[in-house]
């Protein structure tokens, strides 16, 4: 009949019609999910850690400016590793810095490498027999070893206080005077004037212009 007719068909424009919109819903979702703001597939950025007072840049422009103003030394620069690689392994963010300054005068009299190459070990570590392909490597297991967390070594650094890491690191029996000096060493360079890293900076800009 008629009636019968125009009942199929408006079932059939019904089925293309649902069937077209579910189309273009499949097809925008992944659009929209493309277009979608993606935050919540990466992890926060890291935020700097405010230790003493300091935040993760200042920490390390205390150090670099310890060891620029006696003699600009060869670990000058190197701030930001130091502060980092303490903060990754959670020790005191001038110890690692006052052992090299007390060991090698900051990289001045590091460890000999072989066949001219460099050791990069400015840490007397292992007693100058082990070398490193660069200072951040050098600084990195340094400090990975002074927070206890290299298992061969951790009995001697894992929990301790900073004055029985300093011993551990290098006994009385070998230097009476470490401990107190690398504990002189942490307090200047927390109390260093950084203004003389700008000085530095301005002085060098001044070379490359002439």
């Amino acid at each position: 009949s008629i009636m019968s007719k125009t009942f199929k068909l408006y079932r059939q424009m019904a089925l293309g019609y649902t069937l077209i919109v579910g189309l273009c819903i499949g097809l925008i979702t992944p659009i929209a999910q493309a277009e979608a703001p993606t935050d919540t597939l990466y992890p926060a950025a890291k935020t700097s850690q405010v230790v003493d007072g300091l935040t993760e840049q200042q920490r390390a422009d205390q150090i670099d400016a310890f060891f620029t103003v006696r003699g600009n030394l060869p670990l000058a620069g190197y701030g930001l590793t130091f502060v980092q690689a303490a903060d990754k392994y959670g020790v005191d963010w001038r110890l690692v810095p006052a052992i090299a300054y007390n060991e090698s005068t900051a990289g001045l009299h590091e460890c000999p490498g072989k066949h001219g190459t460099p050791s990069y070990n400015a840490f007397g570590y292992t007693g100058c027999n082990t070398a490193f392909s660069s200072y951040d490597v050098a600084i990195d297991t340094v400090t990975r070893d002074v927070a206890g967390q290299i298992p061969s070594t951790s009995k001697y650094f894992s929990g301790k206080s900073i004055n029985q890491i300093i011993d551990a690191y290098n006994p009385p029996s070998a230097n009476e005077d470490y401990l107190k000096d690398v504990k002189w060493t942490m307090n200047k360079i927390a109390t260093t004037d950084t203004s003389v890293l700008v000085a530095t900076n301005s002085a060098s800009s001044q070379l490359a212009i002439k």
